[in-house]
């Protein structure tokens, strides 16, 4: 839970940072901020990333009360793991042909979101993949009857294993 927390907490770039970037870039209409269908997108984009801080809010409150965090570490860590991955490849998209630099002398912004969208599929996997987080949630917090699973109550070393 202590990982999922610290990856769900939703450090990093941020709404923010592809605003500036938008702003750098030129479109048909002006900057890339100007094109609507952008612009929608980052509405979303913000509503993501507004979960995730109110999120990290909830798991401080349980901190400080001095109880264990619940379900919430889970919920930021599957938010946060896509949104990373989702801003990252709408940076590049927006750079066009320049989101392929990723020299931080050239690129700009110093190259990180070319530097994040190579590391964002990774975050999908610390902690517990998204299908991990999705199956806590719908098991812990929704209360759905889990996976059936015929090997639940045998130790490892009691599988059968092929010859």
């Amino acid at each position: 839970m202590n990982e999922r927390a610290a990856l769900g907490s939703g450090s990093g770039l941020s709404w923010r940072d592809v605003v500036k970037l938008a702003g750098q870039i030129a479109s048909w209409e002006g900057t890339a901020l100007d094109d609507p269908a952008f612009r929608e997108w980052l509405a979303d984009l913000y509503v993501d990333a507004e979960a995730i801080r109110l999120l990290s809010f909830r798991t401080l409150t349980s901190l400080s009360k001095g109880t264990a965090p619940g379900p919430e570490g889970s919920a930021g860590k599957l938010l946060w793991s896509g949104l990373a991955q989702n801003l990252s490849s709408q940076a590049l998209d927006i750079l066009d042909h320049s989101g392929l630099v990723d020299d931080p002398d050239i690129a700009l912004m110093n190259g990180a979101f070319q530097h994040r969208f190579l590391w964002a599929p990774g975050l999908r996997l610390g902690g517990g993949t998204d299908e991990i987080m999705k199956n806590i949630i719908a098991e812990r917090v929704l209360g759905l009857p889990g996976d059936i699973r015929v090997d639940k109550t045998v130790p490892f070393r009691e599988i059968p294993r092929g010859r």
